[in-house]
């Protein structure tokens, strides 16, 4: 609380989502569709904006809700559903799930899959399925990746202590230190607790009923249906690389970000002969109010490593000298947008160009330079840390990948998403360069057929739940299950 006390006990909170559960359990499934208003969110920022006020208008109630929905600190999303792969739930974390059930009054069936359990507008949710898969979905307009870090970050290394601590004492009970506070008049209370002696007060949480109006209400069936078609568009591939990790690629002296920038070059490379446009987003903290700012990692020195990847006469130390150069090279870019020498102010000129000089906008900024710039077929991102399995967000382009990654001690995640392409023959080609590079800095060979050197069957892996390994049976040590998914 505001006092600094502690406003409920772990136990009232574990008592408090029982009880809401069971609320929820006497709803039948068109009624949950129909209270869905997190599916207005999903909706163009304009569209919402204009729904949401005509939501606000409606009722006091739906005002007073919109109000408890955007003071909320975070939204805690509780599925029912249990994934059984790391794609599955990277997947719940990135969109939800869409499915269908016959229900009567819904010729077309009703929508009963995770994406109606979400309020895509919230900048923080946290995610946590059935069976203790759990992740973060963050919106990225208001927040970046770096806070949402620190915060998985703090309540990971809480668990951890938390649970050595209860081992410790015994697995003391926490007591609370402050009042329960009430969530309000109009909620499903908690009915006084004897299960561990705690008297909780009614009203613990509130439930939200909204007020719709029918054209509000067809509005928001309609929004499902266009996230319905969006849902199956995404192919979201998971790749753990278990060969080696920061430890291996430092002890050669590469930085381990540019390493795996490189190693997209050359993946890329090796499906498409060609390398295209790749965003990275570099970090500007060390500013006052610095957020981001854009790296574009395709440069002379990467071309000609990709270019050169899989030449025949390329011998292991020349080809070693390439990714040494084109990494350099990569670090040359962050460190320049990192300083703020970017290209982020050229976007806000344009912009100032449109509203302020009568649409007169310099060749600089709308010439073939600035179009190349601006269409971002391959964007990156490194979210790196333990607290994270997996992190991973959608395609820029309608005709582009996204990769989220981390690159661990002695292993590396990536999280690719497409609409419709190749993604899983890209993380193979992926799989099959990191290894390639491996070999070439310890003086080898490399398999001189590209991506075929090694297949990994994806879309298996993920249906059974199993993760590839590389050498046999070698184990993937991941310490924790959360997944950090950005919008």
């Amino acid at each position: 609380g505001e006092d600094g006390k502690v406003c409920l006990s772990q136990t009232q909170i574990e008592e408090a989502l029982r009880s809401i559960r069971t609320d929820s359990l006497r709803y039948y499934i068109g009624e949950n569709l129909n209270q869905a208003v997190g599916l207005l969110t999903t909706e163009n920022r304009e569209e919402w904006a204009v729904r949401r006020e005509k939501l606000r208008l409606a009722s006091g109630e739906n005002a007073s809700s919109l109000q408890r929905i955007d003071s909320a600190i975070f939204v805690l999303c509780l599925d029912d559903t249990s994934p059984s792969s790391q794609a599955e739930t990277a997947s719940n974390s990135l969109h939800g799930t869409s499915e269908l059930a016959a229900a009567e009054g819904y010729a077309a069936g009703v929508q009963v899959g995770t994406c109606i359990n979400r309020w895509y507008d919230k900048s923080l949710s946290i995610i946590v399925c059935q069976n203790g898969a759990a992740g973060i979905n963050f919106e990225h307009s208001v927040i970046d990746g770096h806070s949402v870090l620190r915060f998985a970050s703090d309540v990971f290394t809480d668990t951890i202590l938390t649970f050595a601590e209860n081992i410790r004492k015994g697995f003391k009970q926490h007591k609370s230190s402050g009042p329960v506070r009430s969530g309000g008049g109009g909620g499903q209370g908690l009915k006084k607790s004897t299960s561990f002696g705690m008297a909780l007060e009614e009203h613990v949480w509130h439930k939200i009923e909204w007020v719709l109006e029918e054209d509000t209400l067809s509005a928001l069936l309609k929004a499902e249906a266009r996230l319905g078609d969006a849902i199956p568009q995404v192919d979201l591939q998971v790749l753990e690389y278990a060969g080696y990790g920061k430890n291996f690629i430092t002890s050669n002296k590469i930085s381990p970000d540019a390493y795996v920038q490189v190693a997209f070059q050359v993946a890329y490379h090796r499906v498409y002969r060609e390398s295209v446009n790749t965003y990275e987003t570099l970090m500007t903290k060390r500013f006052f109010h610095g957020r981001t700012e854009a790296g574009f990692s395709v440069t002379k020195e990467s071309i000609a490593l990709a270019k050169s990847f899989d030449a025949a006469d390329m011998s292991p130390d020349s080809l070693a000298e390439l990714i040494r150069r084109a990494a350099d090279a990569h670090v040359a870019v962050v460190k320049l947008g990192s300083d703020g020498r970017g290209i982020r102010h050229m976007y806000a000129m344009r912009c100032l160009a449109e509203r302020e000089a009568g649409g007169h906008i310099p060749e600089a900024l709308r010439g073939n330079g600035w179009k190349t710039l601006s269409r971002i077929l391959l964007s990156t991102s490194n979210c790196g840390n333990p607290a994270l399995r997996m992190f991973g967000f959608g395609p820029v382009e309608q005709d582009g990948f996204g990769i989220g990654y981390i690159v661990k001690d002695d292993n590396m995640g990536f999280c690719a998403t497409s609409n419709h392409r190749q993604t899983a023959r890209l993380m193979e080609a992926l799989h099959s360069t990191l290894s390639d590079m491996h070999d070439s800095l310890i003086g080898h060979g490399v398999g001189r057929v590209g991506a075929n050197v090694l297949r990994l069957n994806l879309s298996k892996w993920a249906s059974d739940g199993k993760s590839p390994t590389l050498g046999g049976d070698r184990p993937l040590n991941m310490p924790s299950p959360l997944h950090a998914m950005r919008r």
